[in-house]
């Protein structure tokens, strides 16, 4: 750390042998804790490592007085200031940056359903002895099987069409990672699908079809409409560019 020379700096939280349950909080390894309050509330009686001064509260007071946050009933510390007061500022932003996606995380590991046991799902029973073992794990069938049970799920869970198990696109897709080993591959979020890469595909598009309106000015073209109803009787129309290289819809 930066200030490595600075007074107390081996003075941290104290072992598991005292006893104290703390928390997962940064600021509490510059301070040392000398005991917990008898009073509730998370109160504990502690020393700045710094100005070696003794007080008593909770977590916001050991963050006001290193910070030198006033008014919240402790003493501001006059014995950090520039370098040290920066370090620690910038340490303690990002740890609180972190938190909304660690709950996040930890709120949606715990709401996610396990996946079936046993022989849910059509699960191949396993055959008995090595011989049976061995196969199994060089063909991979309880990750085949547990990764059928994923796709299950996500069809379920986001009443998607089981036409689009039979999608090209599907199936390009779910070979490309079997064939290819991409170690920490996470499939595209959200805004990623609806604007870079929506906007990608849209050029590929384009550049596909830019060959047949080429020709449109070389031979020109007809523009063909095909009009019709939705089940709810609303008039649609299609428009198709034909010419004699290709129809364009």
């Amino acid at each position: 750390m930066a200030f490595a020379s600075q007074k107390g700096k081996g003075l941290m939280r104290p072992t598991k042998s005292v006893g104290i349950d703390f928390d997962d909080k940064l600021l509490w390894n510059h301070v040392k804790v000398v005991s917990v309050a008898a009073a509730a509330g998370g109160n504990r009686v502690w020393m700045c490592n710094y100005c070696n001064k003794r007080f008593t509260g909770s977590y916001n007071r050991v963050k006001s007085h290193l910070l030198k946050i006033p008014n919240h009933g402790v003493q501001i510390c006059s014995a950090i200031g520039g370098e040290i007061l920066r370090v620690l500022k910038t340490e303690h932003e990002q740890v609180e940056r972190k938190k909304p996606s660690i709950q996040v995380y930890a709120r949606k590991k715990a709401d996610y359903v396990s996946l079936p046991e046993g022989n849910d799902l059509l699960q191949p029973k396993k055959r008995k002895g090595p011989e049976g073992g061995a196969i199994e794990k060089s063909f991979g069938l309880f990750e085949r099987n547990t990764a059928d049970k994923l796709a299950a799920r996500m069809f379920f869970a986001s009443g998607l069409s089981f036409n689009f198990a039979r999608s090209p696109y599907f199936t390009k897709y779910s070979l490309f990672l079997a064939e290819n080993h991409i170690p920490g591959y996470i499939p595209p979020a959200y805004d990623r699908l609806r604007t870079s890469l929506l906007a990608q595909e849209k050029t590929n598009i384009a550049r596909k079809l830019q060959p047949i309106r080429d020709t449109w000015r070389k031979k020109g073209l007809s523009i063909c409409s095909d009009g019709w109803s939705d089940i709810k009787r609303r008039p649609l129309i299609n428009i198709m560019a034909s010419s004699s290289r290709a129809q364009y819809f």
